[in-house]
């Protein structure tokens, strides 16, 4: 053969391999937090999901432990096109879609089952459809469970305990609010705060037990755990929506199914292990507060629930209605 031929050969090969590597539609997805995590188990199991579906067609690739910066930044990026997606926490995106703060807000949800009854339901798709007009979609509800205090200073049984507290929250308007409401002194900070904690820059933060299990609080100095379950801690797997409605119909489905596979298989995992790591972290030093004073948390924080108006309102007067 010619070496002319095998040149054109080659040509053709490499033309073949460019045009098939074109064809596949990269999806950058992004978590703050580590493997641990559910945030970022979840986007594992999307781009398992996805890439088994769709061999060729989509690849996914986790950006995990805020390697694409905070939730609020991956949010704008989002919304700019330059991140695909994210499994994010619903606090940032308050700033975005304002009525998530329903979701927000304290003592609105009474259990697990509660919540998925609201948010796989006509209120969750209500909520969904908000997205949108930001440039989001919001293609499936999970959560990281329900939110509890720690502190490294002293045993919390009442708001009153708290007062003066230095307590890390999300930046977020409603949860300044609550711990505001609670008499603390309420710091935002985009997540991971293990060295402000430990280096008494903050003498507390709330989190579900997941979150304080895999990000090793106790070894920050957090001695003492409360368990409020103040707010019920959803997460969302967002997309830009124009690159959801750009994609092609087969593959957009893919898209949809898999995050609600994954966000299905986050629910079980948060549920599952959320005794054992109570244990664990019994076991490892931290002293738990089981039975707080409930009634003074709900009260001292109603000011809240009675702050919201509009759509906002609206839609916690139906989580209320729904929840009975």
């Amino acid at each position: 053969m010619r070496p002319r031929g095998i040149v054109g050969i080659i040509g053709l090969v490499l033309a073949g391999l460019v045009s098939a590597a074109a064809a596949q539609t990269q999806i950058n997805i992004a978590a703050v937090t580590n493997p641990d995590f559910v945030h970022t188990k979840s986007a594992f199991w999307f781009k398992e999901c996805v890439e088994k579906a769709a061999p060729g067609k989509l690849a996914v690739t986790v950006h995990h432990s805020a390697a694409l910066g905070s939730e609020t930044q991956v949010l704008q990026q989002i919304q700019l096109g330059t991140t695909q997606m994210s499994v994010c926490t619903t606090g940032p995106i308050e700033a975005f879609v304002p009525e998530i703060k329903a979701l927000e807000m304290p003592f609105v949800f009474p259990s697990y089952e509660a919540a998925d009854k609201v948010l796989d339901g006509p209120i969750g798709r209500e909520l969904a459809r908000k997205f949108e007009k930001s440039g989001f979609v919001a293609l499936a509800f999970l959560d990281n469970g329900f939110r509890n205090v720690t502190n490294a200073k002293r045993p919390v049984k009442t708001p009153e305990d708290l007062k003066g507290l230095k307590i890390r929250t999300m930046e977020a308007p409603t949860h300044l609010a609550i711990w505001r409401a609670i008499g603390a002194n309420p710091t935002p900070m985009a997540w991971p705060i293990f060295t402000q904690l430990q280096q008494g820059v903050i003498d507390g933060q709330e989190n579900p037990i997941a979150v304080i299990h895999a990000a090793k609080l106790v070894e920050a100095g957090q001695k003492h755990l409360t368990l409020t379950r103040h707010v019920y801690s959803a997460l969302v797997f967002v997309a830009n929506k124009a690159f959801i409605d750009g994609l092609p119909a087969e593959q957009r489905k893919t898209v949809a199914d898999c995050a609600v596979s994954a966000a299905l298989q986050g629910r079980r995992f948060i549920r599952d292990n959320e005794a054992r790591q109570l244990n664990e972290l019994k076991a490892l030093g931290m002293q738990v507060e089981e039975n707080p004073d409930l009634s003074a948390f709900r009260k001292a924080t109603e000011p809240v629930i009675a702050s919201a108006s509009g759509e906002v309102k609206k839609l916690v007067e139906q989580i209320q209605q729904a929840v009975k």
